[in-house]
């Protein structure tokens, strides 16, 4: 009798006396657990401490269960925390998981100068990338601000837009504003503005061109392409959805209280129904050329990338950043779909890993 395909999620688990929780990916799972059943798949949900203890939750009869599991053919790594990825139990499931032949995808989060670095090194992106640089000196800041009407200062392991400082010459000085608040402050010079900001942000960090980006009644756009890793090492667009940042605001995460809105809503806005039908073809391109390329470049085995585009006023698409571990906010599952299509292409991918094992 052969073994059953196995399959589990790695991620942070809340376990309590009334109930547990896979915090924002809980319904994800649920998805994922409905779905793998259908394909014939052993799945279940788990942590790195549960997982050496061989224990799992498992969706069953519309309850999640708590259960001894086997071990994983493949485990899809959705936790949440830089620290979880190296502490000593997350190093142990890995010798585990390799003494076991098992395998992880997206082992761990890249980091914003590292995808920048990755992305340098294939000329065809290079029209799709804001220049970009450690921020080593004051010398850094003073080149950029000189170069561009505003920079963007960010943690290089920051994300859902947390830590981000616009900083944008005007006649007084340079106005610096940040993504968590509402208040700007102006210095006169670049040291008294360095000065600051070492005071207010944590090392390392990049310091990025700042865009005249396509906006909504004067609100930023981006885009979010979710990227699915196919047979062959090929890669799929599974969804794409526009996030308009809010009022006042220059990033558009849902975490900072961006809207999200359908892409081609806002494309209509801005294009003919052909122009927008081209350039959603357009962006759709560039977000498998940049999953395609981390997945060739990076360290590590990946099978899902969330892609931020955005649309600057002269019609230009840009990279702005990648996210290993992205959202499952920024897609909804139609009234007729009780799995979204991202959930299917994940169980999709595990499955074509362990066929290419057998």
């Amino acid at each position: 009798m052969s073994k059953q395909r196995t399959v589990a999620v790695l991620t942070e688990i809340k376990e309590t006396s009334e109930q547990t929780s896979f915090r924002s990916i809980h319904r994800f799972c649920e998805e994922l657990a409905q779905y793998g059943k259908e394909r014939g798949l052993f799945f279940y949900v788990t942590s790195p401490s549960l997982y050496l203890q061989r224990t799992g939750y498992q969706w069953i009869d519309g309850e999640w269960a708590k259960r001894d599991v086997p071990p994983a053919d493949v485990v899809y790594n959705r936790l949440h925390s830089r620290q979880s990825e190296h502490s000593p139990l997350f190093a142990e499931l890995l010798i585990r998981l390799a003494e076991e032949g098992g395998a992880m995808f997206n082992r761990r989060f890249l980091h914003k100068w590292e995808v920048y670095r990755l992305f340098e090194r294939h000329e065809y992106l290079h029209p799709h990338l804001p220049k970009t640089a450690l921020w080593s000196s004051e010398d850094v800041l003073e080149s950029f601000l000189g170069a561009f009407p505003s920079v963007f200062l960010k943690p290089i392991h920051g994300s859902q837009g947390r830590g981000i400082f616009c900083l944008e010459r005007s006649d007084g000085g340079i106005r610096l504003r940040h993504s968590t608040s509402a208040s700007a402050a102006i210095y006169s010079s670049t040291d008294t503005l360095a000065s600051a900001l070492r005071r207010r942000t944590k090392l390392p960090m990049i310091v990025q061109q700042g865009l005249e980006l396509r906006t909504l009644d004067g609100r930023p756009v981006d885009f979010r392409l979710l990227c699915h890793r196919v047979r062959n090492n090929h890669w799929r667009v599974t969804s794409a959805v526009a996030r308009v940042a809010p009022p006042d605001q220059f990033v558009a995460n849902l975490a900072r209280g961006g809207e999200l809105m359908a892409i081609n809503a806002v494309l209509r806005k801005w294009h003919t129904a052909s122009d927008a039908f081209h350039q959603k073809q357009l962006l759709k391109e560039i977000a498998i050329e940049a999953a395609t390329v981390l997945a060739f470049e990076a360290e590590g085995l990946y099978g899902e990338f969330g892609i931020d585009l955005a649309i600057d006023v002269h019609g230009q698409p840009w990279i702005i950043e990648v996210n290993t571990k992205p959202s499952k906010q920024t897609e909804t599952t139609a009234a007729s779909q009780t799995v979204r299509p991202s959930a299917k292409a994940i169980i999709d991918y595990c499955l074509t890993l362990i066929e290419e094992k057998e």
